[in-house]
């Protein structure tokens, strides 16, 4: 079974578990824990088995990985793919802010045809597939770099925009005390 087979096979289950009542008690807890727990729903178990499931995933996106890239490094293993879990998130829509499980499929279906045309791609112009696995780096890098760049000019421009707001208030409160 492929990687792709194996993330499309997932989809259904996915649609199905978020109307079960474990799914919804999932997304109780992750919105709120308090309100959660206010509804009576038991939010140390909730967790619990979101660890788990969670846990049993990574797994089944680790072996996708492995076949992605040909060896599994011991030791780096889990750095190189939080990158690139994080730059799937990012290339599939989501922001530093929020994320959907749409971007998650999304991201992960973009991301793996970069994981298949990059080496194959990097034989073709130079003779050696090496290129296509730097290739791919960069872009993860590249991707998590300008998500950031954004995010921080996003939150500037706010911050600006309530400290000009905040002064033309305070310009306004002045005035009408002068009349």
């Amino acid at each position: 079974m492929t990687g792709s087979q194996e993330v499309s096979g997932s989809i259904p289950l996915i649609l199905w578990f978020r109307r079960t009542k474990l799914g919804q008690d999932m997304r109780a807890v992750g919105q709120d824990m308090e309100v959660a727990r206010d509804a009576g729903i038991n939010v140390e178990r909730t967790r619990v088995i979101s660890m788990v499931i969670s846990t049993v995933f990574a797994g089944f996106g680790m072996i996708i990985y492995l076949q992605n890239v040909g060896n599994f490094p011991t030791y780096t293993a889990h750095t190189q793919i939080g990158m690139f879990a994080i730059a799937a998130l990012l290339v599939g829509g989501a922001s530093v802010e929020k994320a959907s499980i749409g971007n998650v499929f999304l991201g992960v279906i973009l991301f793996h045809t970069m994981f298949i045309v990059a080496p194959r791609t990097g034989t073709v112009i130079t003779g050696d597939s090496m290129i296509g696995e730097y290739f791919r780096v960069f872009v993860s890098y590249a991707v998590i770099t300008i998500a950031l760049v954004m995010y921080e000019a996003k939150k500037r421009k706010a911050k600006s925009a309530a400290g000009l707001q905040l002064a033309a208030d305070q310009l306004a409160e002045e005035e009408a005390k002068a009349k």
